[in-house]
C-alpha cells in the first residue's frame, strides 16, 4: 500500500523586474515579471551577473524526471530573459548557484549538500563551460552558502543541515577554513540565507528565508556588521509575495531568493501545478 500522492506539487519560477528607484523593501508597486519555465523543469534560487556588458541570471533548475537539481541560466536580450539553459550537472542535487569574480575569473559555489561537500566551480568558457576546481570542505551538509567581505577579510553565511539542530553558521576563510554556529533554534527557521549581501545607505543588508510555518514562506532582511568582532544582526522588515503584483496569475505559496545589481531585481516564487514528468516521477520514486 502507497501513500497517497498528490496531483499537485510544489513547483517555482524567477520573477525580475526593472530595478525601480528604491528597492523591494520600498517599492510595491512595480510589477515582477515571470520567467516561463520548461516543460522538464522548474528554476529557483536566482542569482544576477554581468559580464561583458550582458547579463545573466543562474538559478537551480529543477529536473522533473531525475527528481533533482542543476544550475543553468538565461540570458537578457534586451527586452526579456530568454530560455533556459543547463550548465552544470552532477548526479546528487545542486541549487542556489552563489556567483562571484575573483582575479578576472568567474566562480560559482552551488548548494550541494547533498554529496556532504562544498565545491567551487571555476568557469571555462563563461558562461556555458564550467569545472570543478575545488573541494571547500567535506563531510558537511550546508545550505545556501553566501559569500561576503568585511573590512577585507572574506566570511561566508551557510545553513548546516548536518544534524537535527540546524543552525547558521558563520564561516571564516582568513585563517584557513573556521565556523561557528550563531543561532539557536528559536530563531533559525528566520536566518537562512536568501541572497547576496547588499548596501543600502552604506549599510550590509542580507536576505534571509521565513520558514516559520513552510518552507521558503518569504523574505526577511537584516541588518549586519561586527561589533568589536561579533557579527551582529538586526531585523528590518519581512517581505511576502502577496505584496507584489506579478505578470501573469499564479497560486503564491512564498518566495526565499532575493537579489539585485543596478539594473535589475530578482526574486522566485513558490506555487503548485500539475506537471505530467513530476507527477510519474514521483509515482516511480515511491514504489522504489
Amino acid at each position: 500500500m502507497f501513500e497517497r500522492t498528490s496531483l499537485f506539487a510544489e513547483s517555482w519560477n524567477v520573477a525580475w523586474r526593472k530595478k525601480p528607484s528604491g528597492s523591494i523593501l520600498s517599492d510595491k508597486t512595480t510589477m515582477f515579471n515571470i520567467i516561463k519555465n520548461s516543460n522538464d523543469f522548474w528554476a529557483a534560487d536566482p542569482f544576477l551577473f554581468s559580464y561583458n556588458g550582458d547579463t545573466y541570471i543562474f538559478a537551480e533548475l529543477y529536473d522533473y524526471k531525475l527528481c533533482r537539481g542543476c544550475i543553468g541560466f538565461c540570458k537578457w536580450n534586451g527586452n526579456t530573459f530568454g530560455k533556459w539553459e543547463k550548465v552544470i550537472t552532477e548526479n546528487y542535487h545542486l541549487s542556489y548557484p552563489f556567483i562571484f569574480e575573483e582575479n578576472n575569473e568567474i566562480f560559482i559555489i552551488p548548494e550541494s549538500g547533498a554529496d556532504k561537500s562544498l565545491y567551487l566551480y571555476r568557469a571555462v568558457d563563461f558562461p556555458y563551460k564550467w569545472e570543478r576546481c575545488k573541494t571547500i570542505k567535506t563531510g558537511v551538509i550546508y545550505g545556501d552558502t553566501t559569500l561576503f567581505r568585511y573590512e577585507g577579510k572574506c566570511y561566508a553565511l551557510a545553513y548546516d543541515v548536518s544534524s537535527d539542530i540546524y543552525a547558521l553558521e558563520l564561516i571564516s576563510f582568513n585563517k584557513g577554513f573556521e565556523s561557528k554556529p550563531i543561532t539557536d533554534n528559536e530563531n533559525v527557521n528566520l536566518k537562512r540565507p536568501a541572497g547576496k549581501i547588499f548596501f543600502i545607505n552604506d549599510e550590509m543588508m542580507r536576505p534571509a528565508q521565513k520558514c516559520i510555518n513552510n518552507y521558503g514562506e518569504g523574505l526577511v532582511f537584516y541588518k549586519i556588521c561586527f561589533d568589536n568582532g561579533k557579527y551582529v544582526e538586526n531585523k528590518v522588515k519581512t517581505v511576502l509575495p502577496n505584496e507584489f503584483d506579478f505578470s501573469k496569475k499564479i497560486i503564491l505559496d512564498g518566495m526565499h531568493t532575493y537579489n539585485s545589481n543596478n539594473e535589475f531585481e530578482i526574486i522566485d516564487l513558490k506555487t503548485r501545478r500539475f506537471n505530467l514528468l513530476n507527477f510519474i516521477s514521483r509515482i516511480i520514486n515511491k514504489i522504489r
